[in-house]
């Protein structure tokens, strides 16, 4: 299929391509990957969610859309509740900063697709400047590092969130798309959620993207998440996300033990 921006979300686009989302929802739990792809399951859209989005949706040019379709956003007197308003703060915060301004120019929310480690994925860029640079925006809660259960130890929070994951697939997606001998610098556009936004303009090196894909794995993982994605082997549970708690089965007691702190 062609993706487009009316598609791009589509159960048929999700189906016939990965993308980093879609990656990163396998490796936190199959089950409820795999339920989000059939629309057997919706994950709850949250306030913080809506925020960043409400911020993304400005500067894509289509709040107007955005706000039509989340008729929540507004009070009853049709004005922005409290955390929209702090929407438009950080915006306005961006938009008063040249360099912040300078590295969202460029075409948006620009997609692209590629073959990649055996399949087909793609992507969406916030602003791309074709030859210079790939950039994303993203709006958080603050700048601090963040404790990864995973690793027993806070990390960046670009590395907890998996942006860095994020800027090597674009990387690759949007080299193979082009045949570029190399790739592109990328970049994060970040504002924060704070009383006092802060921002800045994040380059994330070269030997970070790399690491972040050998970190998770992503050739290795890849062919499992196929097989269930397209029905061949049974997804595995973490049995900790709302759908896993959703759709739970006793089959025996539990002992209590289970249940008390590691000493």
């Amino acid at each position: 299929m062609i993706l487009t921006a009316e598609n791009y979300f589509s159960q048929e686009a999700q189906m016939q391509y990965f993308g980093v989302s879609q990656f990163k929802s396998f490796e936190k739990c199959e089950s409820c990957a795999l339920a989000e792809l059939t629309e057997t399951y919706e994950r709850a859209k949250t306030t913080a969610l809506l925020v960043g989005s409400y911020v993304d949706a400005h500067f894509e040019g289509t709040l107007d859309i955005f706000k039509a379709q989340h008729p929540e956003l507004l009070k009853r007197d049709g004005t922005l509740k409290s955390d929209y308003v702090r929407a438009e703060e950080i915006i306005n915060r961006i938009e008063i900063d040249p360099l912040m301004m300078k590295y969202l120019e460029g075409e948006k929310q620009v997609i692209k697709s590629a073959n990649l480690f055996g399949y087909d994925w793609k992507i969406k860029m916030d602003a791309y400047v074709p030859d210079e640079r790939i950039v994303d925006l993203k709006i958080v809660k603050d700048f601090e590092p963040i404790y990864d259960p995973r690793l027993g130890m806070r990390v960046p929070w670009i590395q907890y969130w998996g942006y860095d994951l994020q800027g090597a697939i674009y990387q690759r997606v949007e080299q193979i798309a082009t045949g570029r001998a190399e790739p592109l610098p990328f970049y994060i556009v970040a504002a924060t959620k704070e009383p006092t936004p802060d921002i800045a303009v994040i380059h994330i090196p070269q030997h970070m993207l790399d690491a972040a894909l050998k970190a998770h794995g992503v050739d290795a993982k890849i062919d499992r998440y196929a097989l269930i994605k397209f029905g061949d082997i049974e997804p595995g549970r973490c049995e900790s996300c709302d759908y896993c708690k959703a759709t739970k089965v006793l089959t025996a007691p539990t002992e209590y033990e289970i249940y008390e702190e590691d000493n």
